[in-house]
């Protein structure tokens, strides 16, 4: 008999996700999120050890030999007892509050969209020589390749965070759930980009407050993005020239301005946690690590994104 949904682990549970959102195959996402998140077995470095009591009370010794070694004993027991109390944050180990997964997932996105841009701007291949695949609107790029390129810079960023644990004491590494959730999202987004930012240039352009303060870059878009979506749909060669201008110009300003880089990459998990994750996981009645709550965008913005009255209306005349 099948466990309830609330019992799926979170790998299963990023599958169905990734598995809805593109066309990678189920066995082809189990080994993209497995590689991402499988780490070599380690050793127990624990081991047992017979005291020095037992070994004074073994062969003929004084009374005084066995009570003074049975205090190093405890002074070693003390001092180790301290010592894996400084490891790592020791109040969210006392309430057991978990830190926020949102932080390193945005960089990854981020890091995503720096990327995609360098690719848009014609450098082909990372520093490694191999050829980038990161945009989903490249029909040269194989959606699993471009999961696969998705899933390693969660990894790299997994592995950053494993070795500042190692030299940090108040740093831990994450547990594979974590790291799963974590890859599974960068997955999630990198697959969806281009219809998030459709999504993002919308709710935008909507919020008439957004275009008449100038907050485009806020949000992570340019004023020319939204202009150009607000303009006809009517498709022609003028049209697609102003659109591969603005590609350009969008790539070269996320490269050179990393503030505007950042807010997009917020934006856009935020939209895919509210429009995907969440809905999924709330049909199948379970939760991720830390949750799906979007809780790193100001209230205002989160209107704008979430669709207040005015960004609503848009979105309903768009889809009508």
């Amino acid at each position: 008999m099948a466990p309830p949904p609330s019992f799926l682990p979170p790998l299963m549970m990023l599958l169905l996700l990734i598995i809805s959102i593109s066309s990678i195959q189920p066995v082809e996402a189990f080994s993209v999120i497995q590689r991402a998140t499988t780490k070599p077995p380690t050793t127990n470095s624990k081991r047992c050890r017979i005291s020095h009591s037992h070994r004074l009370r073994a062969t003929p010794t004084n009374d005084s030999n066995i009570i003074n070694d049975d205090d190093d004993d405890d002074d070693d027991s003390a001092s180790s007892s301290k010592t894996e109390k400084k490891k790592g944050d020791s109040l969210r180990d006392a309430t057991g509050i978990r830190p926020s997964l949102h932080p390193t997932t945005i960089n990854c996105v981020a890091e995503a969209l720096l990327l995609r841009s360098q690719f848009l701007l014609g450098k082909k291949q990372n520093k490694d020589g191999q050829e980038i695949t990161i945009d989903t609107s490249d029909p040269q790029s194989e959606p699993l390749q471009i999961a696969i390129t998705a899933a390693g810079i969660a990894m790299a960023a997994i592995d950053r965070r494993k070795a500042a644990a190692e030299t940090d004491e108040t740093t831990d590494e994450f547990p594979t759930e974590e790291s799963q959730t974590i890859s599974g999202r960068v997955v999630g987004v990198v697959m969806r980009m281009r219809e998030l930012e459709d999504v993002l240039i919308t709710r935008v352009n909507g919020a008439k407050w957004v275009g008449k303060y100038g907050e485009e870059e806020s949000f992570g878009v340019l004023k020319k993005e939204c202009q150009f979506a607000d303009e006809t749909n009517n498709v022609s060669d003028d049209n697609e020239t102003s659109l591969e201008t603005i590609e350009k110009q969008l790539a070269e300003t996320i490269k050179i301005n990393p503030l505007l880089r950042m807010n997009r990459a917020e934006c856009l998990l935020a939209l895919f946690l509210s429009t995907v994750e969440h809905p999924k996981l709330e049909m199948m009645g379970v939760d991720m690590p830390g949750g799906s709550k979007v809780d790193f965008i100001d209230s205002d913005q989160l209107e704008v994104l979430m669709g207040d009255a005015d960004a609503q209306t848009t979105e309903n005349s768009t889809h009508s």
